[in-house]
């Protein structure tokens, strides 16, 4: 007797991630999997009592969105209107300063005055701020701001006190303490070395849990049904995936979550892998941040900043220590993602890669790069042989053109080689798309999406022609790397990633068909329908 489904979706546009163009028929779903997908013709031996049929029509059909590279439970936290204040819009120092005052007043209660997304290089007039706005306020508690890309710190006074900075206080490795002209400390911190303290006392969240139910609540919305949760998590609370496997357990954990602990403590990784492994929340690999980024002048270059002269950058790990942290969690089966943005770290990533091949033959595991801003040509070449994908943030590209951030940093040649999407793919290497949620100017995947196929911001979808728009992707090559290659970048590409008979039938239905709108429509596309493990959670 033909087994029947519990779901058929009929459509003229299915994006099955193994073609370059969405084909028609009916995607059979039974229980938590996908059973096949038939021709129209063919469905009606596949329809029971209890079978739901959803006619799309023109509308895309595609796997879940699978975001790549995030820091799930900082996001989290940071977008509670409760616990963090925004000022990723705000246009000057004096804006963002006005917020804070107003958060004080609000929640008289909060033992830290927090907030995230300030960006210095988009306001009306381009300056680093400092702690003496914030001082003026006369607040009696501490104030700490993180910057978009969660690579400085913005605090007052009585923040620096509270965790013992003083202007002596020697600059930790893969650090910076802010100070002025005459030596005394700014209340900028550069990197996460240097804010590790400040963040550590404000980042332990006695109300994580309902921030990430509010989470996953609108991942539904946008269609995100699996993410790679990297280190660094962003808060110092010891009970996260604790927190993790209660929502599973309470069927409220409708995004998978594959996590990446860090490369610095396997034998940590490999008790939470023990402990915490289902098809919902599970150790997927290790993950190192090993430079900072362009606009703080801690990416680590080849060629030094071009408005800073004698300054290159610097690392977390020297090469050898990298080479050995990698060997060793190659050994012991665990894929590696590794922060580079400056071409250098890409540069040491890829050594370390290939000392591990040198002395265990060619490496099947699933390694990566995350962000790879500046990598250069020969890197890309080698990238194919090691076996090595890149883990990208599309979004980010878009996020320099609005600020102009590293042209005064890196010049105009270094710019023009940015971010070289259509060069790896050309040369045979793997992209896999993600957001670096909350270090991004909108999670939505359909604005990466857009982002990475036209080159413009999705708001207004400038600048015309794109920027630099000759390392844009195909629209197939963009939703591929949103989903197949994202579940192949956590190693669970059997299960994720294609529409194809077994694997788990986790669904978005987009409310129109992208292969058939102009290239500027893709950014106004909104999810109408999303399935995570066989069951409709978001319908709109």
């Amino acid at each position: 007797m033909m087994q029947k489904a519990d779901y058929i979706l009929k459509g003229t546009a299915i994006f099955t991630g193994n073609n370059d163009l969405p084909i028609t028929g009916c995607l059979l779903i039974k229980n938590n999997r996908i059973m096949k997908i038939v021709p129209v013709d063919r469905m009606t031996g596949y329809i029971g009592e209890k079978t739901t049929i959803i006619n799309c029509g023109d509308h895309l059909i595609m796997p879940g969105f699978n975001d790549s590279h995030l820091h799930l439970s900082l996001g989290a936290v940071q977008n509670d209107p409760d616990f963090c204040i925004q000022m990723m819009d705000c246009k000057s120092e004096e804006e963002c300063v006005q917020r804070v005052n107003d958060f004080a007043k609000s929640h008289p209660h909060n033992p830290w005055i927090y907030g995230t997304g300030w960006y210095s290089e988009v306001w009306d007039h381009p300056h680093m701020p400092t702690k003496d706005s914030l001082d003026k306020l006369h607040l009696n508690r501490p104030v700490c701001l993180n910057s978009f890309d969660l690579h400085s710190v913005w605090c007052n006074d009585i923040a620096l006190k509270k965790v013992g900075i003083t202007k002596d206080t020697p600059n930790p490795q893969g650090g910076i303490y802010g100070h002025d002209k005459n030596g005394e400390l700014n209340g900028i911190l550069y990197e996460p070395p240097a804010s590790k303290a400040m963040m550590d006392a404000v980042l332990d969240v006695p109300t994580l849990k309902q921030s990430l139910l509010k989470c996953l609540k609108h991942f539904r919305k946008l269609g995100i049904t699996s993410v790679a949760d990297v280190y660094p998590s962003g808060l110092i609370n010891h009970d996260i995936p604790e927190i993790f496997a209660e929502l599973e357990q309470e069927n409220e954990l409708t995004t998978r979550i594959s996590s990446f602990p860090s490369l610095t403590d396997l034998e940590g990784a490999i008790k939470l892998k023990q402990k915490y492994h289902t098809d919902k929340h599970r150790v997927a690999g290790l993950k190192q941040v090993l430079d900072g980024v362009i606009e703080a002048h801690t990416a680590l270059l080849s060629k030094e900043y071009d408005n800073d002269p004698g300054v290159y950058g610097d690392t977390s790990l020297t090469q050898v220590q990298l080479n050995q942290y990698v060997l060793d969690a190659q050994k012991k089966g665990y894929p590696v993602k590794i922060h580079t943005i400056g071409d250098k770290a890409s540069t040491m990533a890829l050594n370390a890669f290939e000392n591990a091949q040198s002395k265990l033959g060619k490496l099947t595991l699933h390694n990566s790069l995350e962000h790879i801003d500046t990598i250069k040509k020969d890197d890309i070449n080698r990238l194919q042989k090691l076996n090595v994908m890149c883990a990208v943030q599309p979004q980010h590209c878009i996020g320099d053109y609005m600020s102009g951030g590293y042209l005064p940093c890196i010049g105009q040649q270094r710019l023009s080689r940015a971010w070289p999407y259509r060069e790896i793919l050309d040369a045979k290497a793997h992209l896999a798309f993600g957001s670096d949620f909350p270090a991004v100017y909108s999670i939505k995947p359909i604005w990466t999406i857009y982002a990475a196929v036209s080159r413009c911001e999705p708001t207004e979808g400038k600048p015309k022609g794109g920027y630099f728009r000759e390392h844009a992707v195909t629209l197939a090559e963009a939703l591929r790397a949103y989903t197949k290659w994202s579940a192949y970048a956590e190693s669970f590409e059997q299960d994720l990633g294609t529409l194809e008979p077994g694997k788990l039938a986790d669904v978005v239905v987009l409310d129109r068909n992208l292969f058939k709108v102009p290239t500027d429509e893709i950014r106004f596309a909104k999810v109408t329908l999303t399935m995570a493990d066989g069951k409709i959670v978001y319908k709109r």
